[in-house]
């Protein structure tokens, strides 16, 4: 596309060189800156060491961190959407989703960058919704401003900015793609949640998008055009329009989820970026019950925080990655039900429910992704 492209491995030794020198010069000093709910899976966000407070972060783990961000900002962007129409159970699912989904899997990373503070303002506007307080608005608009300031703070640090942010955005992209099938079946909204979902996402990315390419090289033009116009397309089509109605039409489906697809696709020719090459399905598979295996041993040893982050991280870091594969052969069921049973192992960890119970609870997803098996053989 014109572009020098920078080969991946050359990122990472060069940002963690970078970090490693950081951490010579002040050891007091935080380090700059997972999973995004994309197709692509996420690696596990970094654990803070125990005697320098810091890990040394790649640029592959910022870009994941931010695209993580996105989609939590998009979250309480669709929350704030149901606001505004007083849909109060939408508003509070929403405004759950940032904490109960992803948190766990953010949690090491943000602790590592001094940034976990923002957990604060999440917090205290998820109280606000459940309450449905009058300041729920204000609430809302503390919780967006101070993800918009992490994000900010990690790109800014990260050895390429615009390339992590672009990254990030190409992410987010395909995480739209992903939640508007979940969400849309034949031109009609069947899941208003996940259809608000890849609403908000494409929210954040409108907004954040042309910033971004404002930044790209000149020798990209081509690819930035491209991307300029699906955003333009994308943006008058009923896709972008906000809407909480079951069996509301959206004409565009088919070119919209293509044009998300190639947008991602564009954005990263246009910075040289070359995506990760997806885990295959065996893999995939193999990730997400060791990830379980790792949730049940947590748990039968007294470590429900840990316990909660892998069984987060089996759900948002491996079974989303399979989530549009099931969704293109028709099992939509499936795919629906397995979200719901990944959700009942995190809230009876979360409840503090028999280790018995919560076996049977992961014994039911792994007879499952049996039939996950079977399907995308």
């Amino acid at each position: 596309m014109g572009v020098t492209r920078i080969p991946i491995r050359s990122m990472l030794l060069c940002g963690i060189l970078a970090l490693v020198l950081a951490a010579c010069l002040s050891s007091n000093e935080a380090l700059p800156g997972t999973h995004s709910a994309s197709q692509s899976p996420a690696t596990t966000a970094p654990t803070a060491s125990p005697h320098t407070g810091h890990t040394a972060i790649s640029h592959k783990d910022d870009t994941e961190l931010v695209a993580t961000l996105y989609e939590m900002l998009g979250h309480l962007e669709a929350s704030r959407a149901n606001l505004e129409r007083g849909n109060w159970t939408l508003v509070q699912a929403h405004a759950a989703h940032p904490t109960a989904e992803y948190w766990a899997s953010v949690e090491a990373a943000l602790t590592a960058r001094n940034l976990a503070s923002v957990r604060g303002a999440l917090d205290d506007y998820l109280e606000t919704a459940k309450q449905q307080a009058n300041d729920a608005a204000s609430r809302n608009d503390t919780a967006r401003q101070a993800v918009q300031n992490v994000i900010r703070t990690i790109v800014d640090e990260s050895p390429e900015p615009n390339v992590t942010r672009a990254a990030a955005l190409a992410l987010l992209a395909e995480s739209i793609a992903t939640e508007f099938s979940e969400g849309v079946e034949n031109g009609r909204i069947v899941n208003v949640e996940e259809f608000q979902d890849s609403w908000g996402f494409f929210h954040v990315l409108r907004s954040e998008l042309p910033i971004v390419l404002s930044t790209a090289p000149a020798s990209g033009q081509g690819a930035i055009t491209e991307a300029q116009e699906d955003l333009e397309a994308l943006a008058q089509t009923t896709f972008a329009q906000f809407s909480d109605a079951p069996g509301a039409t959206i004409a565009e489906a088919d070119t919209a989820r293509e044009r998300l697809q190639h947008l991602a696709s564009e954005l990263r020719n246009a910075f040289g970026i070359t995506a990760s090459a997806p885990s295959s399905t065996e893999e995939q598979l193999s990730k997400i019950r060791d990830m379980l295996a790792a949730t049940l041993q947590a748990y039968r040893t007294g470590d429900p925080d840990r316990a909660y982050e892998e069984a987060a991280n089996a759900y948002l870091e491996g079974f989303e990655a399979l989530e549009p594969a099931l969704l293109e052969r028709g099992h939509r069921e499936l795919v629906e039900q397995l979200e719901r049973d990944f959700k009942a192992i995190r809230d009876a960890i979360r409840a503090g429910r028999p280790v018995g119970e919560v076996e049977q609870l992961i014994r039911t997803v792994e007879s499952a992704l049996e039939e996950v098996e079977e399907v995308l053989r």
